[in-house]
């Protein structure tokens, strides 16, 4: 099974009550720039501090949120698919 890290380039911290990422490293099209995230994505960026696979952040954020429409799966797949072409989540080897 395929795990993912964030990547460590970029730090979560809270700038005037927003969880934002502060490039520190590589950031390639980041750099110089601070990405706000919402309340979902900052949960999820820290589940990422550790390697996991999308099934193991699935059960988590389950645990935490409400899906009474069913489209929580594919909003954590469509956020890996998107932190990992950014290069902010890296793929595991």
């Amino acid at each position: 099974m395929r795990k993912f890290r964030a990547n460590p380039d970029f730090l979560l911290r809270e700038v005037a009550g927003e969880a934002v990422l502060i490039p520190i490293g590589e950031a390639g099209v980041f750099e110089n720039s601070v990405i706000s995230l919402n309340d979902t994505c900052s949960f999820l960026w820290k589940l990422f501090q550790t390697p996991k696979t999308a099934e193991d952040v699935i059960a988590e954020a389950k645990k935490e949120y409400s899906d009474p429409d069913g489209t929580m799966e594919q909003g954590i797949y469509s956020f890996i698919s998107d932190y990992l072409r950014y290069g902010l989540l890296l793929e595991e080897e």
